[in-house]
Protein backbone atom coordinates (compact mmCIF):
# COMPACT_ATOMS: atom_id res chain seq x y z
CA UNK A 1 0.00 0.00 0.00
CA UNK A 2 1.03 3.64 -0.45
CA UNK A 3 1.64 5.70 2.67
CA UNK A 4 -0.31 8.98 2.40
CA UNK A 5 2.41 10.85 4.29
CA UNK A 6 5.52 9.72 2.49
CA UNK A 7 4.25 8.37 -0.81
CA UNK A 8 6.26 5.20 -0.17
CA UNK A 9 4.81 1.85 -1.15
CA UNK A 10 5.18 -0.85 1.47
CA UNK A 11 3.48 -3.78 3.10
CA UNK A 12 1.58 -3.29 6.33
CA UNK A 13 3.27 -3.91 9.66
CA UNK A 14 2.87 -7.30 11.22
CA UNK A 15 2.68 -7.88 14.97
CA UNK A 16 6.43 -8.50 15.21
CA UNK A 17 7.56 -5.41 13.28
CA UNK A 18 8.10 -2.23 15.31
CA UNK A 19 6.51 0.90 13.81
CA UNK A 20 8.70 3.49 12.14
CA UNK A 21 9.07 6.22 14.80
CA UNK A 22 9.28 8.97 12.19
CA UNK A 23 6.03 7.90 10.56
CA UNK A 24 4.44 7.67 13.99
CA UNK A 25 5.43 11.29 14.62
CA UNK A 26 4.02 12.26 11.24
CA UNK A 27 0.74 10.48 11.86
CA UNK A 28 0.51 12.22 15.22
CA UNK A 29 0.97 15.57 13.47
CA UNK A 30 4.18 16.29 15.41
CA UNK A 31 5.92 18.28 12.71
CA UNK A 32 8.05 20.25 15.21
CA UNK A 33 9.72 17.02 16.38
CA UNK A 34 10.36 16.00 12.77
CA UNK A 35 11.95 19.38 12.07
CA UNK A 36 14.20 19.06 15.12
CA UNK A 37 15.30 15.65 13.81
CA UNK A 38 16.19 17.17 10.46
CA UNK A 39 13.45 15.40 8.49
CA UNK A 40 12.36 18.63 6.89
CA UNK A 41 10.44 17.22 3.92
CA UNK A 42 8.35 14.98 6.16
CA UNK A 43 7.86 17.85 8.62
CA UNK A 44 6.65 20.12 5.81
CA UNK A 45 4.27 17.47 4.51
CA UNK A 46 2.93 16.82 8.01
CA UNK A 47 2.40 20.56 8.51
CA UNK A 48 0.40 20.74 5.29
CA UNK A 49 -1.82 17.90 6.48
CA UNK A 50 -2.29 19.66 9.82
CA UNK A 51 -3.40 22.74 7.88
CA UNK A 52 -5.83 20.70 5.81
CA UNK A 53 -7.30 19.39 9.07
CA UNK A 54 -8.20 22.95 9.99
CA UNK A 55 -5.43 23.92 12.40
CA UNK A 56 -3.74 27.28 11.94
CA UNK A 57 -0.44 27.13 10.07
CA UNK A 58 2.12 29.91 10.51
CA UNK A 59 3.07 30.98 6.96
CA UNK A 60 6.61 31.89 8.09
CA UNK A 61 7.10 28.38 9.45
CA UNK A 62 5.67 26.82 6.28
CA UNK A 63 7.98 28.93 4.09
CA UNK A 64 11.02 28.12 6.24
CA UNK A 65 10.27 24.40 6.10
CA UNK A 66 9.92 24.61 2.32
CA UNK A 67 13.41 26.12 2.15
CA UNK A 68 14.82 23.53 4.54
CA UNK A 69 13.28 20.78 2.41
CA UNK A 70 15.34 22.06 -0.52
CA UNK A 71 18.44 22.12 1.70
CA UNK A 72 17.77 18.50 2.69
CA UNK A 73 17.34 17.46 -0.96
CA UNK A 74 20.56 19.20 -2.03
CA UNK A 75 22.59 17.55 0.72
CA UNK A 76 21.19 14.17 -0.26
CA UNK A 77 22.82 14.49 -3.69
CA UNK A 78 26.04 15.99 -2.24
CA UNK A 79 25.29 19.46 -3.60
CA UNK A 80 26.49 21.08 -0.38
CA UNK A 81 27.25 24.48 -1.93
CA UNK A 82 23.69 24.65 -3.26
CA UNK A 83 22.38 23.69 0.19
CA UNK A 84 24.42 26.49 1.77
CA UNK A 85 23.07 29.03 -0.71
CA UNK A 86 19.49 27.89 -0.09
CA UNK A 87 19.89 28.02 3.68
CA UNK A 88 21.22 31.57 3.41
CA UNK A 89 18.08 32.53 1.46
CA UNK A 90 15.61 31.32 4.10
CA UNK A 91 13.96 34.43 5.53
CA UNK A 92 12.38 34.84 7.99
CA UNK A 93 13.90 32.21 10.25
CA UNK A 94 11.48 31.22 13.02
CA UNK A 95 13.81 30.92 16.04
CA UNK A 96 12.06 27.94 17.61
CA UNK A 97 11.98 25.85 14.44
CA UNK A 98 15.64 24.73 14.27
CA UNK A 99 19.07 25.83 15.45
CA UNK A 100 19.96 27.88 12.39
CA UNK A 101 23.57 28.50 13.42
CA UNK A 102 24.15 24.79 14.01
CA UNK A 103 22.74 23.98 10.56
CA UNK A 104 25.06 26.50 8.91
CA UNK A 105 28.06 25.13 10.82
CA UNK A 106 27.17 21.56 9.89
CA UNK A 107 26.90 22.46 6.21
CA UNK A 108 30.34 24.06 6.40
CA UNK A 109 31.71 20.87 7.97
CA UNK A 110 30.07 18.78 5.24
CA UNK A 111 31.61 20.99 2.56
CA UNK A 112 35.02 20.49 4.15
CA UNK A 113 34.50 16.73 4.38
CA UNK A 114 33.37 16.43 0.74
CA UNK A 115 36.38 18.41 -0.49
CA UNK A 116 38.69 16.27 1.67
CA UNK A 117 37.19 13.04 0.33
CA UNK A 118 37.56 14.28 -3.24
CA UNK A 119 41.22 15.00 -2.44
CA UNK A 120 41.67 11.62 -0.68
CA UNK A 121 42.44 13.43 2.59
CA UNK A 122 40.83 10.78 4.77
CA UNK A 123 41.94 12.11 8.15
CA UNK A 124 40.69 15.60 7.37
CA UNK A 125 37.35 14.19 6.22
CA UNK A 126 36.89 12.21 9.44
CA UNK A 127 37.78 15.24 11.56
CA UNK A 128 35.24 17.42 9.75
CA UNK A 129 32.50 14.80 10.08
CA UNK A 130 33.13 14.50 13.82
CA UNK A 131 32.20 18.16 14.27
CA UNK A 132 28.59 17.77 13.11
CA UNK A 133 26.44 19.01 15.97
CA UNK A 134 22.81 18.53 14.89
CA UNK A 135 20.77 15.50 13.87
CA UNK A 136 19.78 17.10 10.57
CA UNK A 137 22.60 15.58 8.53
CA UNK A 138 23.17 12.31 10.40
CA UNK A 139 22.31 10.27 7.31
CA UNK A 140 24.75 12.26 5.19
CA UNK A 141 27.45 11.84 7.82
CA UNK A 142 27.01 8.05 7.70
CA UNK A 143 26.97 8.06 3.89
CA UNK A 144 30.24 10.01 3.75
CA UNK A 145 31.83 7.78 6.38
CA UNK A 146 30.85 4.86 4.16
CA UNK A 147 32.70 6.50 1.28
CA UNK A 148 35.73 6.97 3.53
CA UNK A 149 35.61 3.27 4.44
CA UNK A 150 35.47 2.36 0.75
CA UNK A 151 38.57 4.44 0.11
CA UNK A 152 40.27 2.64 2.98
CA UNK A 153 39.31 -0.74 1.49
CA UNK A 154 37.09 -1.69 4.43
CA UNK A 155 33.98 -2.96 2.62
CA UNK A 156 32.21 -4.42 5.70
CA UNK A 157 32.54 -1.10 7.52
CA UNK A 158 31.42 0.77 4.43
CA UNK A 159 28.33 -1.42 4.18
CA UNK A 160 27.55 -0.78 7.86
CA UNK A 161 27.77 2.98 7.34
CA UNK A 162 25.53 2.89 4.26
CA UNK A 163 23.01 0.78 6.18
CA UNK A 164 23.08 3.35 9.00
CA UNK A 165 22.48 6.16 6.50
CA UNK A 166 19.48 4.33 5.04
CA UNK A 167 18.08 3.62 8.49
CA UNK A 168 18.01 7.38 9.02
CA UNK A 169 16.91 8.27 5.48
CA UNK A 170 15.52 5.42 3.35
CA UNK A 171 15.47 7.74 0.31
CA UNK A 172 19.16 8.65 0.42
CA UNK A 173 19.98 7.92 -3.23
CA UNK A 174 23.75 8.02 -2.83
CA UNK A 175 23.70 5.63 0.12
CA UNK A 176 21.51 3.28 -1.92
CA UNK A 177 23.79 3.51 -4.94
CA UNK A 178 26.96 3.11 -2.89
CA UNK A 179 25.53 0.14 -1.02
CA UNK A 180 24.80 -1.33 -4.43
CA UNK A 181 28.42 -0.72 -5.42
CA UNK A 182 29.69 -2.58 -2.35
CA UNK A 183 27.32 -5.45 -3.05
CA UNK A 184 28.37 -5.56 -6.71
CA UNK A 185 32.05 -5.79 -5.79
CA UNK A 186 31.21 -8.57 -3.32
CA UNK A 187 29.53 -10.56 -6.10
CA UNK A 188 25.93 -9.87 -5.04
CA UNK A 189 24.82 -8.66 -8.47
CA UNK A 190 21.10 -9.08 -7.82
CA UNK A 191 21.36 -7.16 -4.54
CA UNK A 192 23.22 -4.38 -6.34
CA UNK A 193 20.58 -4.22 -9.09
CA UNK A 194 17.86 -3.96 -6.44
CA UNK A 195 19.66 -1.03 -4.79
CA UNK A 196 20.23 0.79 -8.09
CA UNK A 197 16.60 0.33 -9.09
CA UNK A 198 15.46 1.62 -5.72
CA UNK A 199 17.69 4.69 -6.07
CA UNK A 200 16.25 5.37 -9.53
CA UNK A 201 12.72 5.03 -8.16
CA UNK A 202 13.57 7.78 -5.68
CA UNK A 203 15.41 10.00 -8.19
CA UNK A 204 14.92 9.14 -11.86
CA UNK A 205 17.52 11.74 -12.86
CA UNK A 206 20.37 10.28 -10.79
CA UNK A 207 22.78 9.36 -13.59
CA UNK A 208 25.20 7.37 -11.42
CA UNK A 209 22.52 4.85 -10.47
CA UNK A 210 21.59 4.33 -14.15
CA UNK A 211 25.25 3.89 -15.10
CA UNK A 212 25.99 1.40 -12.34
CA UNK A 213 22.80 -0.47 -13.13
CA UNK A 214 24.10 -0.84 -16.67
CA UNK A 215 27.39 -2.24 -15.32
CA UNK A 216 25.51 -4.72 -13.13
CA UNK A 217 23.33 -5.89 -16.02
CA UNK A 218 26.46 -6.39 -18.13
CA UNK A 219 27.92 -8.62 -15.43
CA UNK A 220 24.77 -10.74 -15.64
CA UNK A 221 25.15 -10.97 -19.41
CA UNK A 222 21.99 -8.93 -20.01
CA UNK A 223 23.51 -6.71 -22.67
CA UNK A 224 20.28 -5.19 -23.96
CA UNK A 225 19.27 -3.98 -20.51
CA UNK A 226 22.85 -2.84 -19.88
CA UNK A 227 22.94 -0.67 -22.99
CA UNK A 228 19.51 0.81 -22.20
CA UNK A 229 20.63 1.76 -18.69
CA UNK A 230 23.88 3.27 -19.96
CA UNK A 231 21.97 5.33 -22.54
CA UNK A 232 19.68 6.65 -19.79
CA UNK A 233 22.75 7.49 -17.71
CA UNK A 234 24.23 9.44 -20.61
CA UNK A 235 21.00 11.39 -21.16
CA UNK A 236 20.61 12.30 -17.50
CA UNK A 237 24.28 13.26 -17.17
CA UNK A 238 24.05 15.46 -20.25
CA UNK A 239 20.92 17.15 -18.90
CA UNK A 240 22.60 17.73 -15.54
CA UNK A 241 25.72 19.18 -17.18
CA UNK A 242 23.61 21.44 -19.37
CA UNK A 243 21.75 22.75 -16.33
CA UNK A 244 25.03 23.38 -14.52
CA UNK A 245 26.49 25.07 -17.61
CA UNK A 246 23.53 27.45 -17.84
CA UNK A 247 23.85 28.28 -14.15
CA UNK A 248 27.59 28.84 -14.57
CA UNK A 249 27.04 31.05 -17.61
CA UNK A 250 24.55 33.21 -15.73
CA UNK A 251 27.02 33.56 -12.87
CA UNK A 252 29.90 34.34 -15.21
CA UNK A 253 27.96 37.09 -16.95
CA UNK A 254 27.11 38.73 -13.65
CA UNK A 255 30.70 38.55 -12.44
CA UNK A 256 32.58 39.25 -15.68
CA UNK A 257 30.55 41.63 -17.82
CA UNK A 258 29.23 39.00 -20.25
CA UNK A 259 32.21 36.63 -20.22
CA UNK A 260 32.66 33.35 -18.39
CA UNK A 261 35.89 33.75 -16.47
CA UNK A 262 37.87 32.06 -13.73
CA UNK A 263 36.23 28.98 -12.21
CA UNK A 264 33.29 29.28 -14.63
CA UNK A 265 35.61 29.01 -17.61
CA UNK A 266 37.27 26.01 -16.03
CA UNK A 267 33.92 24.31 -15.65
CA UNK A 268 33.14 24.95 -19.33
CA UNK A 269 36.40 23.26 -20.31
CA UNK A 270 35.58 20.32 -18.05
CA UNK A 271 32.16 19.90 -19.66
CA UNK A 272 33.69 19.99 -23.14
CA UNK A 273 36.12 17.24 -22.10
CA UNK A 274 33.28 15.19 -20.58
CA UNK A 275 31.29 15.59 -23.79
CA UNK A 276 34.23 14.33 -25.83
CA UNK A 277 34.65 11.33 -23.52
CA UNK A 278 30.95 10.53 -23.77
CA UNK A 279 31.18 10.70 -27.57
CA UNK A 280 34.12 8.30 -27.60
CA UNK A 281 32.24 5.90 -25.33
CA UNK A 282 29.24 5.98 -27.67
CA UNK A 283 31.50 5.35 -30.68
CA UNK A 284 33.13 2.37 -28.91
CA UNK A 285 29.75 0.82 -28.05
CA UNK A 286 28.68 1.20 -31.68
CA UNK A 287 31.89 -0.44 -32.90
CA UNK A 288 31.23 -3.35 -30.54
CA UNK A 289 27.74 -3.76 -31.95
CA UNK A 290 26.11 -2.87 -28.61
CA UNK A 291 24.23 0.18 -29.89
Amino acid sequence: MTDPLTGATHAGHDAGTPPDPLLELARAGDWPALARLGRFALAAQTLRIVGVAGERVDPDVAAALAGLTEVEAAVRVKAVARAQRRLAQVDPRPPDLVDWDALAADLEALATAVAAIDGREIGEARTALETLASDAFAAERSALLGTVAVLEGDEPQALAHFEAALARDPQHVRALTNRGNVRLEAGDVDGAIADYQRAIAVDEGFANAHHNLGVAYRRKGQLGQSVAALRRAQRHAARRDADEARASLRGGRRAGGGRVTGAGAGRWRRWLVLGAVAGLALWWLQRQGLL
